[in-house]
């Protein structure tokens, strides 16, 4: 003969079962979202974003000019993370992603215009490198300002864009640490030609005065020379 117990005791099992279950729940959803974050906050690394010092100006490819300064042309940063298996391989430009705002070329910094093609974005963080400091691919990108807020709309509007090249940063900077290690400078970005002109070559900056003098010197002394000897 089976034993069963009082519905009463079976109600109070019950009741306190449901009461536990969902106090369990919660603290494993806790340590969870705890967990999460940890990654977030441990994750990160810094990047100082300016040219400046780098010899990489943003450059208006239909003068060969560095691009006006103002507020007509943006550039924004971007990254994307590398893969530990294969970190010598270089991602798909569909793996890139904008980290921080984007700033102006030739923009207003502390009260003060910057020189034309120039930059200065900050510290942008990206949270997410791991370790914390560690490598990463990193790429600018630049468009109109008139045609949005994001190099991928200015691409999708039509608008004059560019690119620079790709550069892979062995380290960046570590906020996690204390004192937080300093943001790494962008050393081996390229210039950004803007618009890409398909088909046409490439701009050759113009020589100085100095060359030219130099040039024609040359060429009155061979000049001399040739008739001499003839």
């Amino acid at each position: 003969m089976k034993t069963r117990l009082p519905r009463f005791v079976d109600c109070i099992c019950l009741k306190g079962y449901s009461s536990v279950f969902p106090r369990r729940l919660k603290k494993r959803l806790l340590i969870a979202v705890g967990i999460l974050a940890g990654f977030q906050v441990h994750g990160q690394g810094t990047v100082n974003f300016s040219n400046i010092g780098l010899n990489a100006p943003v450059i208006d490819a239909l003068t060969c000019t560095p691009a006006v300064g103002g507020t007509t042309f943006s550039v924004a940063l971007y990254w994307a993370p590398v893969d530990p298996l294969n970190p010598s391989v270089q991602p798909s430009p569909a793996a890139f992603r904008q980290q921080g705002a984007s700033t102006y070329v030739g923009g207003l910094v502390n009260g003060t215009y910057l020189s034309p093609g120039l930059y200065v974005g900050g510290t942008v963080t990206v949270p997410g490198i791991n370790p914390p400091g560690g490598m990463g691919w990193f790429q600018v990108k630049a468009w109109e300002s008139a045609y949005g807020n994001y190099y991928e709309g200015a691409v999708a509007s039509g608008g004059q864009t560019g690119v620079s090249n790709i550069i892979k940063l062995g380290t960046t900077g570590d906020p996690t640490v204390t004192p937080a290690t300093s943001p790494v400078r962008l050393t081996g970005i390229s210039p950004i030609l803007i618009p890409v002109l398909i088909g046409f070559p490439p701009c050759v900056p113009e020589p100085s005065a100095l060359v030219l003098a130099f040039c024609g010197a040359a060429m009155l002394l061979f000049s001399a020379w040739r008739h001499r000897k003839n």
